[in-house]
């Protein structure tokens, strides 16, 4: 059974993998994972917790809220990148004294990281996203050449 146009699903996998080569994903989401350290002490907290912190649980909020916008703004306006993740830097460093040690020194890094991922991440041009599909185009003759060979693989 010889396909020349590839499944829905298959259709679908190669549309979302492109979409996510057209963005810095994995600066955001490392970005996203230190503002939910650093959230997470006021978020899963009761609100006699939020009634003993008073105006100063209010940085915590500020802090992880603005990385957490700044991975979201550089996920889904990838070209205006570099002054979120300024920002998200500044956020990051600035929850160390700020907010429970950073949400635990582990928010801080993550942030340092996923900010500075995402402040050094270019684009792929026109051309090399052409090599992405030749050589998945040349994978999937290969399957299809070797499935056509041995009809019980298949």
């Amino acid at each position: 059974m010889n396909q020349t146009r590839p499944s829905r699903i298959a259709a679908l996998r190669h549309a979302t993998y492109r979409y996510l080569k057209t963005r810095p994903t994995a600066g955001s989401l490392i970005l996203a994972a230190g503002a939910y350290f650093v959230l997470r002490p006021v978020v899963d907290s009761t609100f006699q917790f939020l009634a003993y912190l008073g105006t100063g649980g209010a940085q915590i909020y500020i802090l992880g809220g603005g990385m957490l916008a700044a991975a979201l703004v550089a996920f889904f306006a990838p070209t205006q990148r570099h002054f979120p993740a300024l920002m998200a830097m500044a956020f990051s460093i600035a929850s160390l004294p700020l907010a429970n040690l950073g949400g635990w020194l582990i928010g801080m890094v993550l942030g340092i990281a996923g900010s500075g991922m995402i402040f050094a991440w270019t684009p792929y041009s026109e051309t090399q996203l052409a090599k992405i599909e030749e050589k998945g185009q040349r994978r999937l003759d290969r399957k299809q050449a070797k499935s056509a060979k041995d009809p019980v693989a298949a």
